[in-house]
């Protein structure tokens, strides 16, 4: 029996059908028919712990049949894309740019002892909030939704000129652009309260004055 038109069966497999064709020979046809390309998923997100690209997405080809519904328990984070135009900026036109954060080497930054503290430029989270208290930012996160806030991240490529894709860059702490987060060593003279920081971190000092951040012990300067 030919068939005069192509009739799409679902299979139970998500993203793919097959095709019964009748293409002359008088014999039904089934072929399955495989997705060229994958629909492209979104764009890798910067993580904002970490500085590394994550992807999110299922792979699946909608046009090839039913794909897989989203999880609702698993949303897709709002942080900002790799490969954005933030990421060829100096640190001046970095800070400049209202899309864009400035990311530091809190080591290089303590210890005063590098090239450069500025160890890249990165668009902010997609949810802006410039509201938010930047020293009391906890996380990578919260941090990155506001590009008046510079994130502190401990790295092992102090001064690099290009990131290796190897180095750690873990977050550290958050603070206001522009502000001095002090030393872990330096000695309060001034009355101003100490601010309550957390086990293992210790109140940066700056000119004598308590400067409002929480320095985690580990990425302190050398005694």
């Amino acid at each position: 029996m030919r068939i005069a038109s192509l009739v799409a069966v679902l299979m139970f497999a998500p993203g793919c059908f097959w095709v019964f064709d009748d293409r002359g020979s008088g014999d039904d046809q089934c072929d399955l028919v495989a997705a060229q390309e994958l629909v492209a998923d979104p764009a890798p997100l910067r993580n904002p712990e970490t500085l590394s690209c994550q992807s999110f997405g299922t792979g699946c080809d909608p046009a090839c049949g039913p794909c897989p519904l989203a999880d609702p328990s698993q949303p897709i984070p709002t942080w900002g894309f790799c490969g954005h135009s933030c990421e060829q900026l100096t640190e001046t036109a970095c800070s400049a740019d209202p899309s864009c954060r400035v990311i530091k080497d809190v080591r290089c930054l303590l210890g005063r002892d590098c090239t450069t503290d500025f160890l890249g430029c990165f668009p902010t989270d997609q949810g802006i909030d410039n509201s938010i208290d930047c020293f009391a930012a906890e996380d990578g996160a919260t941090c990155s939704r506001s590009n008046a806030c510079v994130a502190m991240h401990r790295a092992d490529c102090s001064g690099a000129a290009n990131i290796p894709p190897e180095c750690v860059r873990t977050f550290a702490l958050c603070a206001p652009e522009g502000a001095d987060i002090g030393r872990c060593h330096e000695v309060a003279t001034c009355d101003v309260p100490t601010p309550a920081c957390g086990v293992n971190e210790t109140a940066g000092v700056a000119n004598g004055c308590y400067t409002g951040a929480c320095i985690p012990d580990d990425v302190c300067e050398p005694l």
